[in-house]
């Protein structure tokens, strides 16, 4: 049984520990904590201070960057499309604004966009293939010949035949991709076409920063966004066309593109002023016969596009 002298002892033993501790942090060791703790204080402002002006310097790098590509673009641009006209085409989750800022950049050039359309994920989307495979055979007699083998490279044919044509079988093919009973058409028309055109820029969706990655496009579940890379190079094969989209992760459809070999000209780094003019570049080169891969990422086999006129 614990008696009344081990408490005792336990109390004392206590009260002794506490007043050691406020001795030595009265004395000695005050300074010492003291000058340990500011120190660190001062070591975190100044890396903060650091890494503020760092941050701040390449923010203007990136502007007088973006300053000097809108500069050279007057130089560069006018005259490469003169006269030329350009569909646009949106992917799922791509921002009009991209569309937009290119649109600016094509007239630059010269060119008159006709219209603008989007495409849905019916294009995409695993449950509907066995729905493509079938469309694509309706689809098909509207074409005259098709080039492409399977059914997505097909259905890209088709949408490129609605866009660059004016006869009534491409007229029906634009009432059957942007027409459908189960209300998920191929196609959403933005604005009207007001005439064929005669080249196509397709905008895709700018990478998204996910926790604990860096900035990434990622597909959604039940989708195939290899799907893009056959219907694309289905469109490229019947009109000059320029992909704009992200090669970043592996599901950015400029990256699916390049690593599937689809023979489609790209430019990646969506989003960016640099991206925009090499769109109309870009344009002019494929029109001229050379299919290429421009920007940044992995895959480009250079900067920019070469400049014709």
């Amino acid at each position: 049984m614990i008696d009344f002298r081990y408490h005792l002892v336990s109390l004392i033993s206590v009260f002794l520990a506490l007043a050691v501790g406020v001795v030595l942090g009265a004395g000695p060791l005050q300074n010492s904590l003291g000058t340990a703790l500011n120190d660190q204080v001062t070591a975190l402002r100044e890396n903060r201070n650091a890494t503020q002006a760092k941050l701040e310097q390449t923010e203007t790098a990136v502007n007088e960057r973006d300053s000097y590509i809108t500069q050279a673009a007057s130089s560069l641009l006018p005259g490469t499309l003169a006269s030329k006209s350009v569909a646009m085409v949106l992917l799922p989750d791509a921002k009009a604004e991209d569309a937009d800022a290119i649109t600016t950049q094509l007239k630059s050039a010269g060119a008159t966009v006709t219209g603008r359309v989007s495409l849905t994920s019916t294009w995409v989307d695993l449950s509907r293939e066995s729905y493509r495979s079938t469309f694509s055979g309706q689809v098909q007699g509207h074409l005259g010949s098709a080039n492409s083998q399977d059914a997505n490279g097909i259905l890209g044919e088709a949408l490129a035949k609605a866009l660059t044509s004016n006869d009534d079988s491409s007229r029906v093919l634009m009432d059957m991709l942007s027409v459908d009973k189960s209300g998920t058409p191929f196609v959403t028309v933005d604005s009207t076409p007001t005439a064929p055109a005669e080249m196509i820029v397709v905008v895709g969706p700018r990478p998204q920063a996910s926790s604990g990655k860096g900035a990434t496009v990622e597909a959604s579940p039940g989708q195939d966004p290899k799907a893009w890379a056959k219907a694309l190079e289905g469109t490229a094969g019947r009109a000059p066309t320029v992909v704009v989209g992200s090669a970043d992760g592996d599901d950015g459809v400029v990256g699916i593109i390049r690593s599937e070999k689809a023979k489609v000209t790209t430019v990646d780094s969506i989003g960016q002023i640099a991206a925009f003019v090499s769109t109309p570049l870009a344009l002019a080169s494929t029109r001229a016969g050379t299919i290429g891969h421009y920007g940044f990422d992995e895959g480009a086999e250079a900067v920019m596009p070469p400049v014709t006129k």
